[in-house]
């Protein structure tokens, strides 16, 4: 149809754009943006262990519970004889949490028993990490004369006499014999020593734990 002219856009398609695309878009959102948090990584070998970890390893340790067995573990400690010095490591290999600190605190020569363990002040770092402070007897010992045997003992077997295990017994102790021929009694001390005690995570049974105390004190509690 000759003659009609179509009427203009409402909206200058012509203009410039320029303006509207270097606008700011940084502008924050009117609604929460969710912050996501960078995982921490697993650790392999800890998480596939904690499969096989006892269930009774949660339970918690009582504070009697936890005092009775620092005391056994402190009069073991103490004691030890250069006559027998295998029958130290075998006992407080029993009741560490690590095996290779059997040796500490002794230097292997000498002889010397711990009695009369006397519990203290407790410090609960968790449900099942305990610190005890125990107070034990110390008795030094000195050379008396030869040794009648290899072992410490007589060389006859018939003179050793016979022993059996006693009736409520749950464990064996590394304190040498109060008498002995080879042996004689010195000088006695008071010792004290702080006793970090846990459960073992394979079975839940009480052990020492000497790495306890060291390190910081919050990823020491984190672990348990």
């Amino acid at each position: 149809m000759a003659g009609v002219e179509l009427a203009a856009p409402p909206i200058d398609v012509s203009a410039d754009l320029s303006a509207d695309l270097s606008a700011d878009v940084s502008e924050e959102p009117a609604w929460p943006v969710p912050q996501l948090q960078q995982s921490r990584p697993l650790a392999g070998p800890r998480l596939e262990s904690s499969f096989t970890r006892s269930v009774w390893s949660w339970e918690p340790v009582s504070d009697v519970e936890a005092s009775s067995f620092a005391g056994r573990f402190a009069c073991d400690f103490q004691s030890f004889d250069q006559d027998a010095p295998w029958r130290r490591a075998e006992v407080l290999r029993e009741v560490l949490a690590d095996a290779q600190a059997c040796t500490w605190g002794w230097s292997g020569s000498g002889r010397q028993r711990a009695d009369s363990p006397l519990p203290g002040r407790i410090y609960r770092r968790s449900a099942t990490v305990v610190f005890v402070e125990v107070v034990v007897r110390v008795t030094s010992y000195v050379r008396a004369g030869a040794v009648a045997g290899a072992d410490g003992h007589p060389e006859n077997d018939g003179e050793r006499g016979e022993w059996g295990e006693p009736a409520g017994m749950i464990g064996r102790s590394c304190a040498p014999p109060e008498a002995d021929s080879a042996w004689a009694a010195a000088q006695a001390w008071w010792v004290r020593m702080t006793v970090p005690v846990t459960r073992a995570g394979e079975d839940g049974r009480l052990v020492v734990d000497p790495g306890l105390l060291s390190g910081p004190a919050g990823e020491q509690a984190g672990e348990r």
